[in-house]
């Protein structure tokens, strides 16, 4: 049943903090080039797509990505969601697994769980619950993703992927509680959203000669490292505050 399992990448150069970010140089490659090969490290899924846009910008991705034999996709801008869905479709997938191109320490062990405990329980949705931010990814059901898109009164909001699949009340919602205990470490922060961010990671990538080892080894060394390299648990991770985004199901009040 894992055998048409893609991992679907969503990227774009047009960031607003950390311009260009999947292109920075995280030890001797590109950030996109080290999570791809990360994610590669996994076992229940078949093929990797990075899912960019139209956007002028996004070209440069793009022929770093032709360069390196990697597939991609180029979308709508601005609706995110409908780049899946078209990849999805493509490749005649019932379930992928979304991951972002700000996160180049995606687990892929955790991911291979999540796969399983989502295909057991039949689930529409399946995030883990208190993973460190920036190792995460998600299982998501095609025909999930045609629904909820269908329902949206507004698809520009589809960027804010989690935030809108993430809803018990609508959809079949599995919160994956991670196998090792120690790996349930939500106060631990590895994305990619700032210079700050990306400085730690580098650090990361360069303590493990290139190829962070397991994240119980990661987490091992980010808790020996001063707390002026980390981002605040308290800082938002995001440029946008989540109340202020008008996520809207048609016939919700």
């Amino acid at each position: 049943m894992t055998n048409k399992i893609p991992i679907l990448i969503a990227a774009r150069l047009k960031s607003r903090r950390l311009r260009k970010k999947a292109l920075l140089k995280l030890f001797d490659e590109p950030l996109i080039i080290k999570l791809i090969q990360r994610l590669k490290k996994n076992k229940l899924t078949n093929k990797i797509v990075v899912c960019t846009s139209t956007n002028k910008e996004d070209l440069e991705l793009c022929r770093l990505l032709e360069k390196n034999n990697i597939a991609f996709y180029q979308g709508d801008e601005m609706d995110v969601m409908s780049r899946f869905i078209n990849v999805a479709k493509d490749l005649d997938a019932k379930t992928i697994v979304r991951v972002t191109a700000d996160n180049p320490l995606t687990d892929p062990e955790i991911m291979d769980e999540m796969i399983e405990s989502h295909l057991d329980l039949n689930s529409e949705y399946t995030f883990a619950d208190r993973i460190p931010d920036g190792a995460e990814s998600e299982i998501i059901q095609t025909d999930l993703l045609l629904k909820c898109h269908n329902m949206l009164v507004d698809k520009t909001v589809t960027e804010y992927m989690s935030w809108i699949l993430n809803r018990p009340d609508h959809f079949k919602v599995n919160k994956y509680k991670i196998k090792n205990k120690h790996l349930r470490r939500s106060d631990v922060i590895i994305t990619v959203d700032t210079k700050k961010d990306f400085e730690l990671v580098k650090k990361i990538y360069k303590f493990f000669n290139g190829d962070p080892s397991k994240l119980h080894k990661i987490i091992e060394y980010y808790d020996t490292l001063p707390a002026k390299l980390k981002r605040n648990e308290n800082e938002s991770l995001s440029s946008v505050n989540k109340d202020l985004i008008n996520i809207k199901f048609l016939n919700e009040d």
